[in-house]
């Protein structure tokens, strides 16, 4: 059996990266990362990104590539993922995708379709709108260009309703048009070995509270300071990095730590609830292992497969 990829995936603070590490040093291989926040060279820490130094030395691929103001999306990121998976086969190694963002590794795994790049000028000129008139004018601009997605989306969701006029406007097409076609052919035929770690709740939660104690030592404050400092707009996915508005308001002294930190952890088990939800009513077949049965799985089969 022929397989273009190993796929890691997972709820938050489940060990993905940890596993795709430690595996990738037992075969030619090239970690790529499906993480929709750890894209972004801002906020290290509150994503748990590798740090510099790590993407560095074990050549690590999509971590921490994009710059504040640009936006990742869907098509991006399959594009960018496909690249590096094209790259890989071209010197014999094995990708390994480790993320948790369901999107994109539905997008790559299920031939998701692409939303073409929309121009800077179409996009600054949307953003500029959005800086002065706010949500409820372009919602409502929204309501008349783009009937279906006006129902689709929450006046509140700044990222998606810039999203689907900033589309309509350049394509003419609404933004449900583009994911109603099939991909291209570059798409096709992509098979993967597609793992997720499941983890007991209860061993998941402590990873989870843990982990957030180690960001605030690790200086997640003072990361968190830099990037309000930013001014990111507003709509920008980095904003709603979790725990980030419960920082803000520590810092702003409109809670105390231990309120911020409650929350923040919080916030982060409902995530990973969310996620564990997603993969369990997915159609994409993934073969669920504890954390200590993935390494011994992967190496154990890879015989059995080419690449």
């Amino acid at each position: 059996m022929y397989i273009n990829g190993i796929i890691i995936a997972g709820p938050t603070a489940s060990g993905k990266t940890k596993i795709a590490k430690k595996i990738s040093t037992k075969f030619p291989s090239t970690i790529i990362n499906a993480d929709s926040m750890q894209v972004y060279e801002d906020l290290q820490i509150i994503t748990n990104r590798p740090s510099n130094i790590e993407i560095s030395k074990f050549n690590y691929k999509l971590f921490g590539v994009l710059k504040t103001p640009t936006v990742s999306s869907l098509g991006w990121w399959v594009q960018s993922a496909l690249k590096e998976i094209k790259i890989c086969e071209l010197k014999g190694k094995m990708p390994i995708i480790v993320g948790g963002t369901g999107l994109y590794l539905n997008g790559l795994v299920n031939q998701i379709s692409y939303i073409p790049k929309v121009s800077n000028k179409i996009r600054k000129k949307v953003r500029a709108i959005h800086k002065v008139k706010g949500n409820y004018f372009l919602h409502e601009k929204l309501r008349k260009i783009d009937p279906i997605s006006f129902k689709e989306i929450n006046k509140n969701d700044s990222h998606r309703l810039l999203r689907a006029i900033e589309v309509k406007v350049f394509t003419g097409k609404n933004i449900n048009f583009w994911k109603d076609k099939k991909k291209s052919s570059e798409m096709k035929n992509k098979k993967f070995l597609f793992i997720v770690i499941k983890t007991k709740r209860d061993d998941l939660y402590k990873n989870i509270n843990k982990r957030f104690d180690e960001m605030i030592e690790n200086g997640l404050l003072s990361e968190a300071k830099s990037f309000f400092a930013k001014k990111v707009p507003s709509s920008h996915p980095l904003n709603k990095a979790i725990g980030l508005k419960h920082i803000n308001n520590f810092l702003e002294k409109k809670t105390s730590i231990q309120v911020m930190k409650s929350l923040s952890k919080q916030d982060t088990r409902n995530y990973a609830k969310r996620q564990i939800t997603w993969f369990n009513h997915q159609p994409l077949d993934p073969i669920y292992l504890e954390f200590d049965q993935v390494e011994t799985f992967i190496l154990k089969n890879l015989k059995n497969f080419n690449f």
